[in-house]
């Protein structure tokens, strides 16, 4: 699909992801797609800098960046707090529909995996620098019956940012400890937002909660 006719996609594009290698490549796929400056960044802090002070037209960013599985979340919703226009592209190599749900749910205009191939990568480029919506096809009818169904639950919509980086942490098996030097928290915040979680997700003990925290990020909670 070639859409360097489309003034829209004649952009800076901000691409954040911490494998240089993905970044060139998806850099590749759109430039042959359209007339674009592509920008990289590695980390969320470094990319909310770049976007800061370079203003990118279009932001293309991983779900997950470094440790934190959500951090591509964390950011787009970070970005719309203070820009509603800029179009945001998510990517990733998660195949759950809850993870494009969530992305959406905070304001990302597109979600996409990492292995589609070049033409529907080039697709979801091309409809959001327009400033549509594009969802990767193998996840849109998931997406569909969730909304229908409600099927991200109460639970979901009650966590706070903090609260689902943390689950997020949980689910991989960090201790108390871990998760504090890692979210740069102290141990009793840590422990004082777990007691949280457990009464909102309803579990009644540690174990439970670790099979909880999976069964969110993988969309069986509800």
């Amino acid at each position: 699909m070639n859409i360097a006719a489309d003034p829209a996609a004649s952009r800076r594009v901000l691409i954040i992801d911490d494998h240089p290698v993905v970044a060139e490549g998806w850099g590749r796929i759109l430039r042959s797609s359209a007339p674009c400056e592509i920008l990289t960044a590695a980390t969320a802090l470094e990319g909310w800098r770049l976007w800061r002070h370079e203003r990118p037209h279009m932001v293309v960013v991983d779900l997950t960046l470094g440790d934190n599985k959500i951090a591509g979340i964390k950011l787009t919703a970070r970005l719309r707090s203070v820009d509603s226009t800029t179009p945001i592209l998510v990517f990733t190599m998660h195949r759950s529909a809850v993870f494009a749900m969530r992305a959406l749910q905070v304001g990302a205009n597109g979600f996409i995996h990492k292995d589609s191939p070049p033409e529907e990568i080039c697709a979801a480029f091309a409809e959001v620098a327009r400033g549509g919506y594009y969802v990767d096809s193998r996840l849109a009818k998931q997406i569909t019956l969730m909304s229908v169904h409600g099927a991200t639950g109460d639970a979901r919509r009650r966590l706070t940012s903090r609260e689902e980086e943390i689950l997020s942490m949980i689910a991989e098996g960090l201790t108390y400890q871990e998760i504090a030097e890692r979210a740069c928290l102290s141990y009793k915040t840590v422990t004082n937002v777990t007691l949280t979680l457990k009464e909102k997700l309803g579990a009644k003990s540690l174990v439970d909660l670790v099979v909880r925290s999976i069964r969110y990020f993988e969309g069986g909670l509800s």
